[in-house]
């Protein structure tokens, strides 16, 4: 009869048979490679090769500022009547550039006309009564002496006769107020230049004042730019600055200063007159005043790959301290990269001007700092000069 099999019983069994046969294999293997006589090989990466440019240390830096301004016409009005009337006619449109003393609108006149014509009549009176009154003063002279008239009759018509040329004078000073009124009914151009708006149309009753046009003139225009008061006191009023407008230079010449500071914007407005204004340049266009001003403070310029943040903020710069004579050399350095710190005082496109400890010729890591520590050693190329902008670690 055959026993009944243990399953627990065949893997204890399995396992005891098949353990040695596996352990033989390895033991062989680590027996051999512990007798073999074959030299296991190291190998050693070079140092890794850094551009860099050498520190030339300034006395200070140009600080670029731009203003913007806003082309202004010379001269600018809104004309309109003296008088209240009703509006007649406008003789000029948009765009029609006008002379000066041109005419420009004109009100209706009915009114005034019929004023005329009534004071006309009252002249004419008036004239009438003044020659009398001279006849009757010259016979009363005349008669005077003969005793037909008396000395009261005599006064009598004198008075009368300065009464009626009174009378007279007072007509004909009517008639030039209203003459003066008929001249004020016609608009003209105070000055030679180019309607930009037309503010009223005819059949409008206007108010004394109210403008028909808006009148630019002609002439060279002004450019006004608003300047931080520390600024403007460093220009002199005659002298000739650069203003750009559409990627072209105008010379101007700087007017005046205005001795006002603006409410809102608290600065001072300077006026340039163009020297020579190019085609296109219209009031209402932009226009940029670049200055340049020296701030002399001590310092370097660096390309911004060439700084990487340090603690608490901070920047730094990693600069190349040579090898001492003598020391131990197996990957091919010749510097150890030791960080600097640096404080920025200005940004100019993509290089910095920094303040920091360094000397003349000091040479420093140009680019690829994500790819170097301080106290690596590396081994530093050929300087890039001043190509400062663009410069990059080699490999990168």
């Amino acid at each position: 009869m055959t026993p009944a099999r243990n399953p627990k019983v065949l893997l204890s069994f399995a396992v005891l048979v098949l353990t040695p046969m596996l352990a033989i294999p390895a033991a062989g293997l680590l027996a051999g490679d512990r007798g073999s006589d074959t030299p296991i090989a190291e190998t050693v990466a070079p140092a890794l090769a850094v551009r860099v440019i050498e520190i030339a240390l300034a006395d200070g830096y140009d600080l670029r500022r731009i203003f913007t301004g806003r082309v202004e016409a010379e001269r600018s009005s809104g004309p309109g009547f003296e008088r209240s009337g009703l509006l007649r006619e406008v003789r000029v449109a948009e765009g029609d550039r006008v002379a000066a003393g041109q005419v420009l609108a004109r009100l209706d006149t009915a009114l005034l006309q019929a004023r005329r014509r009534e004071l006309e009549a009252v002249l004419d009176a008036a004239e009438a009564d003044l020659a009398l009154a001279r006849a009757t003063l010259a016979r009363y002279r005349g008669s005077v002496d003969r005793g037909a008239v008396t000395r009261q009759a005599l006064d009598e018509a004198g008075a009368g006769e300065r009464a009626a040329e009174a009378a007279s004078a007072l007509a004909r000073a009517r008639i030039a107020s209203v003459d003066v009124d008929l001249a004020k009914s016609e608009l003209t151009a105070p000055f030679a230049g180019v309607v930009i708006a037309r503010a009223a149309d005819e059949g409008r009753v206007l108010a004394a004042g109210s403008p028909v046009i808006e009148l630019q003139a002609l002439s060279t225009p002004e450019v006004r730019v608003g300047l931080a008061a520390r600024v403007a006191d460093g220009l002199t009023a005659g002298a000739t600055y650069e203003l750009r407008w559409r990627e072209q230079v105008i010379p101007a010449r700087l007017r005046t200063l205005l001795p006002v500071r603006a409410a809102r914007a608290r600065t001072v407005d300077a006026l340039f007159v163009p020297l020579q204004a190019p085609d296109g340049l219209r009031p209402g266009e932009l226009v940029e005043l670049r200055l340049s001003e020296h701030v002399p403070e001590p310092g370097v310029w660096l390309p911004l790959s060439a700084l990487a943040e340090g603690v608490r903020g901070l920047w730094q710069a990693y600069a190349l301290q040579p090898l001492a004579a003598g020391a131990p050399d197996d990957i091919g350095a010749d510097h150890r990269i030791r960080p600097v710190p640096v404080e920025v005082l200005h940004q100019d496109g993509d290089r910095a001007y920094v303040r920091g400890p360094f000397a003349a010729g000091t040479p420093v890591v140009a680019g690829g700092l994500h790819r170097v520590v301080p106290g690596q050693l590396v081994r530093a190329l050929p300087s890039a000069g001043a190509e400062i902008a663009g410069i990059v670690m080699e490999g990168r």
